[in-house]
């Protein structure tokens, strides 16, 4: 399951997954850089583990879709 950090809030990650439930996630368990925007992705224990690919596509996914929506 993918997670999108929606806000960094005193030393936990407030995450949604595709449905919009939320989690919270202590920054500690999370491996890699991580911002506003990121996708994790659980490691398969109790950590989770900042996809860079999966962040830059579903980045480049909104863009695209921006960029139709002005498109005539």
């Amino acid at each position: 399951m993918f997670l999108s950090i929606d806000r960094i809030v005193n030393g936990f990650a407030v995450c949604l997954d595709d449905f919009g439930n939320a989690f919270y996630i202590e920054l500690s368990k999370i491996k890699g850089d991580v911002k506003e925007g990121s996708i994790i992705i659980s490691d398969g224990g109790d950590g989770y583990v900042a996809s860079g690919y999966e962040t830059e596509k579903r980045q480049e996914e909104l863009f695209e879709l921006a960029e139709s929506l002005f498109d005539e």
